[in-house]
């Protein structure tokens, strides 16, 4: 398996392709049109499109995503804060161009997507919907904006709440054994470098 990580210019979210056989990605956040010109570039085919929640700035390159027949899928929970004030394109004034979210996935649902098995994750407190999402046989968890090297996501945007992300962190610090950690923002990390010295985990726990 292969990641690839593209990350923002400007103001923006890290995206990451995820392959299994080279051929075919699922692409977490897209955050912009060089997602797509990056999968072209490796020549991936983008398979589906894998959500942590619906800000804007992670989400700006669905459309084009979508047109090459990427499937979108979210976490069920979140699922009803799309295209409302909740995304925070009015917020920023970001222009807004449709999509559709193909399908839902379930807290603790594992869905096998271009040969490899996602394990979605609750985690509401940036947003009420966030999930995070691990691949158990690589040891690999893509946070979002749930945990970042070091830090966390904001929760004073709407649906956002400091006692539901302490909660989500500790599930996230109980996860077993470690994880390299892909986040939405920042560079990457490991679950356990996190454990010892991220203070929002340590405050959680």
């Amino acid at each position: 398996m292969q990641i690839f990580k593209v990350g923002p210019k400007g103001f923006g979210a890290n995206s990451y392709l995820v392959t299994a056989d080279g051929k075919n990605a699922v692409v977490i956040d897209p955050s912009s049109e060089r997602v797509l010109e990056e999968c072209n570039r490796r020549k991936l085919v983008p398979a589906y499109v894998l959500l942590t929640h619906c800000h804007f700035d992670h989400v700006m390159g669905v459309p084009l995503l979508q047109a090459q027949g990427a499937k979108v899928i979210c976490l069920d929970k979140e699922e009803r804060n799309f295209f409302t004030q909740v995304d925070l394109f009015e917020y920023f004034g970001a222009p807004r161009i449709p999509f559709t979210i193909d399908e839902a996935i379930k807290d603790g649902e594992t869905r096998e997507l271009a040969g490899i098995s996602f394990t979605a994750i609750s985690t509401p407190g940036h947003t009420a919907g966030s999930a995070c999402y691990f691949i158990a046989e690589e040891r690999v968890l893509f946070t979002g904006d749930t945990l970042f090297e070091g830090s966390v996501g904001r929760t004073d945007f709407p649906t956002g709440s400091g006692a539901e992300l302490r909660e989500s962190l500790k599930k996230l610090a109980l996860l077993d054994g470690d994880y390299a950690v892909y986040a939405g923002h920042n560079d990457e990390t490991t679950l356990e470098s996190e454990r010892k010295s991220n203070p929002f985990l340590l405050a959680a726990l």
